[in-house]
C-alpha cells in the first residue's frame, strides 16, 4: 500500500464523481441568470465545496500513519539464551512469548513488531504473523540426520537403497544400519566433516513391514540416537514366462528351475529334432504352442528366446511377437551365443562394441563370472541394468514394451560355485527390469513427509471407483475429489500411535494402505531443519541488527465530522444567500 490520499470505498469514486458533476451543472443552469453579477460565483464555489464534502463523506478518504504499538519476542524451541538476555538489555520490559505448535499467540495482536528466536513457527502458524514486522534471528546450526532418504515400498528381491546425510557429525563416530531384530548390517565411519553422506544397501530376504534402524554409535560403541527406516516388503506377483531353446542348456535348465521354484508360470518348449518338441509345465496347465500370434502371446509377460530360435522366427511369428511387443507391453529377453553379438542393428535390435573383456566381477564377497568379449554401445534409447554399478544386461523400449539381453555366458556355474544368493538377485533383477508391467486399478501416496501423532497425515488415493470410503481406526475420512482429475482423491488421518499404522479401504477393490508414523524424538533434526527453513523462506534472515526500530505502516479514516460540517455551512449559507440578498 503507498502514501498518499486513498479511498475505504474506491468502487463508488467513479459514480460519485458523475453524480457530483450532474448535480453541479444543475446548480449551475439554475443560477445561469446572475452569471454577471459577483454573488453568482460565489455561489459556484459554496456549492463545490458542499458537493465535494458530500461526495467524500460516501468514499470516507484515508491517510497514512505509523503504529508503533511496541515490540515482543517469541521463543520458539532451540533459542539462544545469549541471544534473548541481548534483546532484553536493549528493549526494557518487552512481553515475551513462548510459542506451542497450534496454539494461538497472545502477544501478536497487540504488537506490530516480533523478533523470533529458535527454529521458528511451524508452517501451519506462520498465518498468524503475515501482517506483522518479524525479524527472525534464528539458531545455532542443527546437528544430526539432515535428510533419510529410501522407497517405503520395495518388491521382495528388490534392492533396498538409504541414503542419508549427517550434519556436523562427529568424527570418529559410526553410522550403523540395523535389520528388524537389532543386528548390524552395515556400518560407516565418520569422518568429521560438516555434512556427510552415507549409503547403504541391501536386499531384504522376506516380505512384510519391517523397522530397520540407523543408529548412531560412539568411538565405544555406546548409542547416541536412533532414526528408524521403516520399509513394507511386498510379495511380487507371479509371472507368466515363456521359453523357446532351440535344443536344451545347462542355462536353460537353471534358470527354468529358479523361476518355478519362486512361483512363476512357465512354459518351456525346447527342440529335440526337426519338427520334434518337448514341452514343460511349472505352476501352470498344459497348453503346448508351436508358433507365435498375437493372441496367444498376450497371457504372457515374459518371452526368452535363445539366439537361433530368434533369428529363425518366420515372418508371422516375427511380425506377431513385434506387435505383442509394443501393443500388448510384454518383454522379450534374447539368451545371447557369439553369433548373436556379430548381426546387424535391424536383426539384434541392439548394438554391442568388442572390449576384450571374458570376464565380469560384482557383489561383495565378489563373484566373477564369464562373459562374451563385447560391451553395449552407448545409445539414446539403451537402459542398462547394473549390478554394482556394472552393466550385466541392457534392453530398449518398443512401443510399450521392451526387448533386452545380456553379455553373461554360463551364469549357472553361481548355483553350481554355491552362490544361489546371488544367482537370484542377479535375474530377478534382469527379468524384472524387462518383463511387462502390470496395472494397479488403484494408488496409495503419502503426502506428509513426517507423519507424527495426533497431526494431520495427508494422503491422495488414484481410483476408477466412485465415492469410495476410506477408514482409519473405524473412522470414516471424508475425502475431496478433484476437480481436473476425477479419479484423484484426497484426505487427512489423524494417527493415534507412533509406528505402522493403517488406512482401510471399506470397498473390495481398494486395497489397504500402511503408513508409517514417527514420535517427537524421531527424525527430529529433519523436522527442525524443515522448519527453520521454512521461516527463513517466509521472514529472510535480515534485520539482525536488534537496536533497529521497525514500524508498521498503516492508514487511518479522515473523520466524517469534517466533511459533514463543511457541507452543512455551505447548504447554510446557500439557503440564507438569496434571503440577505432581499
Amino acid at each position: 500500500m503507498t502514501d498518499g490520499t486513498m479511498f475505504l470505498n474506491p468502487k463508488l469514486l467513479v459514480p460519485v464523481l458523475l453524480g457530483g458533476l450532474v448535480l453541479w451543472a444543475i446548480f449551475i443552469w439554475k443560477e445561469w441568470s446572475q452569471r454577471n453579477q459577483r454573488r453568482f460565483w460565489i455561489k459556484l464555489i459554496v456549492s463545490f465545496l458542499g458537493i465535494l464534502s458530500l461526495a467524500l463523506l460516501v468514499l470516507k478518504p484515508t491517510y497514512s500513519t505509523t503504529a508503533t504499538f511496541g515490540k515482543s519476542i517469541l521463543l520458539s524451541e532451540g533459542y539462544r539464551p545469549k541471544q534473548l538476555d541481548s534483546l532484553k538489555s536493549k528493549f526494557k520490559r518487552i512481553q515475551i512469548e513462548e510459542y506451542t505448535p497450534g496454539k494461538v499467540l497472545t502477544s501478536v495482536a497487540q504488537k506490530d513488531s516480533l523478533f523470533v528466536l529458535g527454529y521458528g513457527l511451524e508452517p501451519f502458524d506462520l498465518w498468524q504473523v503475515e501482517e506483522k514486522t518479524v525479524t527472525f534471528l534464528g539458531t545455532d546450526t542443527i546437528t544430526g540426520w539432515a535428510s533419510i532418504h529410501h522407497n517405503d515400498v520395495i518388491t521382495l528381491g528388490d534392492e533396498l537403497n538409504i541414503e542419508a546425510m549427517y550434519q556436523n557429525p562427529v568424527q570418529g563416530n559410526w553410522a550403523v544400519l540395523m535389520d528388524n531384530g537389532g543386528n548390524p548390517l552395515d556400518s560407516v565411519s565418520f569422518s568429521g566433516t560438516i555434512n556427510q553422506l552415507v549409503e547403504f544397501e541391501m536386499v531384504p530376504k522376506a516380505s512384510g513391514q519391517f523397522e530397520f534402524a540407523l543408529v548412531e554409535k560412539d568411538s565405544d560403541g555406546e548409542e547416541i540416537s536412533t532414526e528408524p527406516i521403516p520399509v513394507q516388503v511386498i510379495k511380487r506377483e507371479p509371472l507368466r514366462i515363456l521359453m523357446f531353446n532351440n535344443f536344451p542348456t545347462f542355462e536353460t535348465k537353471y534358470l527354468k528351475n529358479f523361476l518355478a521354484e519362486n512361483g512363476h508360470e512357465v512354459v518351456v518348449r525346447s527342440q529335440l529334432t526337426r519338427n520334434k518338441y518337448k514341452f514343460e509345465y511349472f505352476n501352470t496347465t498344459a497348453n503346448p504352442m508351436y508358433q507365435f500370434t498375437q493372441k496367444s502371446l498376450a497371457s504372457f509377460d515374459l518371452v526368452i528366446l535363445d539366439t537361433d530360435v530368434y533369428l529363425g522366427l518366420g515372418s508371422a511369428s516375427k511380425n506377431a511377437l513385434e506387435k505383442s511387443v509394443k501393443e500388448d507391453g510384454i518383454g522379450v529377453f534374447v539368451q545371447p551365443n557369439t553369433s548373436f553379438f556379430r548381426q546387424s542393428r535391424n536383426t539384434s535390435f541392439i548394438s554391442f562394441k568388442p572390449d576384450g573383456e571374458q570376464k565380469l566381477s560384482f557383489g561383495d564377497p565378489a563373484h566373477t563370472l564369464v562373459k562374451f568379449p563385447y560391451d553395449f554401445q552407448d545409445e539414446f534409447l539403451l537402459e542398462p541394468i547394473r549390478m554394482d554399478s556394472i552393466s550385466v544386461a541392457a534392453y530398449v523400449p518398443r512401443g510399450v514394451g521392451k526387448m533386452g539381453t545380456t553379455v553373461l555366458q554360463n551364469s549357472y556355474q553361481l548355483v553350481l560355485d554355491g552362490n544361489q544368493e546371488a544367482y537370484a538377485m542377479l535375474w530377478t533383477q534382469i527379468l524384472n527390469a524387462i518383463a511387462r508391467r502390470k496395472e494397479q486399478n488403484e494408488a496409495w501416496e503419502g503426502l506428509t513427509q513426517i507423519p507424527r501423532i495426533d497431526q494431520a497425515f495427508q494422503f491422495r488415493l488414484r481410483t476408477p471407483v466412485n465415492n469410495p470410503k476410506v477408514r482409519s481406526d473405524r473412522t470414516v475420512i471424508p475425502l475431496l475429489q478433484d476437480v481436473l482429475v476425477p479419479n484423484h482423491w484426497e484426505g487427512a488421518a489423524y494417527p493415534l500411535k507412533s509406528g505402522w499404522n493403517q488406512l482401510e479401504g471399506s470397498l473390495d477393490s481398494i486395497t489397504d494402505f500402511s503408513y508409517y508414523v514417527f514420535d517427537d524424538s524421531q527424525r527430529w533434526a529433519m523436522s527442525k531443519l524443515s522448519t527453520l527453513q521454512a521461516n527463513l523462506r517466509q521472514f529472510g534472515n535480515r534485520n539482525r541488527e536488534t537496536g533497529k526500530i521497525n514500524k508498521t505502516q498503516k492508514r487511518e479514516p479522515i473523520s466524517s465530522v469534517w466533511f459533514f460540517v463543511v457541507f452543512l455551512l455551505s447548504m447554510g449559507w446557500l439557503w440564507l444567500e438569496p434571503k440577505l440578498g432581499n
